[in-house]
């Protein structure tokens, strides 16, 4: 019977970019402490896209006699990044994603929680699943500090604070835009502010409750170069309401990449687009529809466009310390 070092599970396989990057990130990440792609089979809603895209063995994660049968074969469960226990949509994440975590503890996986959000947690159900959850898990590496805090709270055992694993993705080489874009006057690094001048300005928007109240305060400041950047469907349509001269659908880091090579500044809303901004050293605001995205602007030094606009600013440079993940890959690698 075929064995796996671990078995992958996040929100892999809906055509969100944020999370596809994550996977990128958790398998890269594995690759540079010794385990190979052949090794690690993933959970995905798109399970022949996920093995065709990243070249890892794929299975539904709905089809729970195929996620019983990879457990099985499996060392481990790995919690592969973003905000699996959350009740903002529904507490049914938290069901999910609960059941998953006690089905393998049952079948003998040691479990593991990597880059994750933890919260918003806001019914004492949900509450309760996360806790159950994530005090199963060995070792549990959060992205933020309100995240550390609430795994504190819920009693979870070795808990490490880190950043978001997509942090750790390396551009391109040679044609990598880690440059000084054209927007910038003086010099640029760490938590520098820099008047940006004209030129393309990238904007994220997706839905949810304030999306209206985050559009009229940026509305005013939309412009003939100011480009829709869409990392998902749903961005898509949140855009739309803007009537922008283009909206571009990024699906992979190279198209970011791609599109951040010509931008002078940045606005949006999902956590994965600031990401992206701080990797290609693109000045940055945020609107923080949820509290994972508020945690990344102070991480990066960035404002929070709330009540009223803030200028982008350059973002602080990334550490180059693979997000505190490293010991939580050696064992993992070690099982």
């Amino acid at each position: 019977m075929r064995r796996y070092r671990a078995a992958l599970l996040g929100y892999y396989g809906f055509g969100n970019l944020g999370d596809e990057l994550l996977l990128r990130a958790c398998l890269e990440l594995f690759g540079r402490y010794g385990l190979e792609r052949e090794n690690i089979i993933v959970l995905s809603n798109a399970p022949e896209d996920t093995s065709g895209t990243f070249g890892v063995a794929s299975v539904s994660r709905w089809r729970y006699r195929d996620v019983a049968r990879v457990l099985r074969q499996s060392d481990s469960l790995v919690l592969g990044g973003g905000g699996l226990f959350q009740d903002t949509t529904s507490v049914m994440s938290c069901v999910w994603y609960w059941g998953i975590v006690r089905l393998a503890k049952f079948l003998g996986c040691k479990v593991f929680a990597l880059g994750q959000s933890i919260g918003p947690l806001k019914s004492g159900l949900s509450r309760m699943l996360a806790g159950d959850a994530l005090r199963v898990c060995r070792k549990v590496h959060v992205r933020d500090d309100a995240s550390l805090r609430i795994a504190e709270s819920l009693k979870c055992r070795d808990v490490i604070p880190g950043g978001d694993l997509v942090m750790t993705l390396k551009p391109r080489t040679g044609d990598t835009p880690l440059h000084f874009p054209p927007n910038l006057g003086g010099t640029i690094g760490g938590n520098d502010t820099c008047r940006i001048k004209k030129g393309i300005m990238l904007l994220n928007l997706r839905p949810c409750a304030e999306l209206q109240h985050y559009t009229d305060i940026i509305a005013p400041h939309i412009g003939a170069d100011t480009i829709g950047a869409a990392l998902s469907d749903e961005d898509m349509k949140a855009l739309a309401s803007l009537k922008l001269s283009r909206v571009v659908r990024i699906k992979t880091l190279g198209e970011a990449q791609e599109l951040w090579a010509d931008a002078c500044s940045a606005v949006g809303m999902r956590l994965h687009f600031g990401v992206l901004s701080r990797i290609f050293r693109t000045p940055l605001a945020l609107m923080p529809y949820d509290v994972k995205v508020r945690e990344f602007a102070g991480q990066s030094g960035v404002p929070c466009i709330d009540g009223e606009w803030l200028e982008p600013v350059m973002p602080r440079e990334i550490p180059e310390d693979d997000c505190n993940a490293e010991g939580i890959c050696r064992e993992i690698i070690s099982l």
